[in-house]
């Protein structure tokens, strides 16, 4: 019993202690503390805000150029009618990743849908008159696969001619995983979706010549080689364009007699590596010497440096080493930075001689949203994300934007080393 009043005894010295004083005391603490927390919270929005406006002034002053010419004014002198211009946009390889795979594959139906990877960046290749790219898959009765001897469902590749690509490179170091058998209904499937291919030996037409408002263009791809070489027959071999100096000056010819411009696909260099090796820039200066106007490589799965050399005539010349992948599933940071190459061409109305006008390139960003995601790989317009969230429309995460941010100053860095 004496024990219950000393408890009621203590719970009064406590109510005793706890006066209204120490109440009010404890409250104005409390309101302090979340007065001060609101304060650093409107501080730190308020440099958010100001570090976004200033980040979104950078990115409106960044600009993609690589080149352009000189001359200027377009109306030529002793004619009334205007030069013409050709636009070419260029993406690199286009990989169907094992991931990409089960991202597309729809369970219900037994199919697979590719559509939405593509969808964010359709209208950045609307304006041009032709879309080059180098598919680095087959398209065979086979099982399919993303990685080894790679066979994409035939959903992919219309995925990717609705996306605007119509013309593609199908010499690439995979091109025979299937032998020549697999290389011939990739090819006729490919043309049968409405692509115009380059890269075979199939038949005597080993370059590609495609007229544009009038213009004739050359197409003219390689590559360095294939998997498993060494256990390829020699009539495998003779069915893919892999690059020699002889054949390449041979068909070079043929494209100065037959074209009024020439432009060359290399599938080259070193896997994601950034920088060309000294054998990529020995077969360029060969490729420039005998009569390429552009040379577009691929297959490091990384961007590398663009310049402009000078032919022998004095006129100027494209070499872009490596435009990186188009799409893949490739987790590299330097693989998910992508560009599509804009091209503009001046044809002359004096003497309808092609020239090298502009380059420039708009970059985009393979995003993967999460395997838990209902729709996993995206290409997005880097830039345009990046100033959409700068300007308060946050349409990615903070973590992504932040990426596009480094992804867009390491593109500069390595297309102007």
């Amino acid at each position: 019993m004496s024990r219950n009043r000393r408890n009621k005894r203590t719970f009064k010295k406590f109510s005793d202690i706890m006066s209204l004083k120490t109440f009010l005391t404890l409250v104005t603490i409390l309101i302090l503390v979340i007065l001060s927390s609101i304060s650093i919270i409107l501080f730190r929005n308020m440099q958010d805000k100001k570090l976004l406006a200033k980040q979104k002034e950078e990115l409106e002053k960044s600009v993609e150029q690589i080149f352009i010419s000189t001359e200027q004014n377009i109306e030529n002198s002793n004619s009334n009618r205007p030069d013409s211009i050709l636009n070419i946009s260029a993406v690199g390889d286009i990989l169907c990743g094992e991931e990409m795979l089960q991202d597309a594959y729809q369970k219900n139906s037994n199919s697979y849908t590719f559509d939405y990877m593509f969808n964010n960046i359709t209208s950045l290749m609307k304006s041009s008159d032709l879309v080059l790219g180098t598919m680095e898959s087959n398209f065979t009765s086979n099982s399919y696969s993303g990685y080894g001897n790679r066979n994409s469902p035939k959903e992919f590749a219309m995925a990717v001619k609705k996306s605007g690509v119509n013309l593609v490179s199908i010499s690439t170091n995979h091109s025979l995983d299937y032998g020549t058998e697999g290389l011939k209904t990739t090819k006729q499937y490919l043309e049968e979706i409405g692509f115009s291919t380059v890269g075979d030996r199939l038949s005597e037409e080993t370059v590609n010549i495609q007229t544009i408002k009038g213009t004739r263009l050359a197409f003219l791809s390689y590559t360095y080689g294939v998997e498993n070489q060494s256990s390829k027959s020699k009539k495998e071999l003779e069915a893919l364009n892999i690059f020699s100096e002889e054949t390449a000056k041979e068909e070079l010819e043929y494209a100065k007699e037959n074209a009024d411009y020439i432009i060359v696909i290399m599938h080259w260099g070193e896997p994601y590596a950034t920088s060309p090796s000294d054998e990529q820039k020995n077969i360029a200066s060969f490729l420039v010497e005998n009569g390429a106007d552009i040379i577009l490589g691929n297959h490091p799965a990384a961007i590398q440096p663009m310049e402009i050399v000078k032919n022998s005539e004095g006129e100027n010349v494209l070499i872009a080493y490596s435009l990186g992948n188009y799409i893949s599933s490739i987790d590299y940071e330097t693989s998910k930075l992508e560009l599509v190459l804009n091209i503009e061409l001046r044809v002359s109305s004096k003497d309808e001689k092609v020239t090298l006008n502009k380059v420039d390139y708009t970059p985009i960003y393979v995003m993967d949203n999460g395997s838990s995601a209902e729709n996993r790989y995206q290409l997005i317009d880097m830039k345009g994300v990046a100033k959409e969230y700068a300007g308060g429309n946050k349409i990615v995460s903070k973590k992504i934007y932040n990426e596009l941010l480094n992804g867009l100053k390491l593109l500069e860095k390595v297309i102007k080393n």
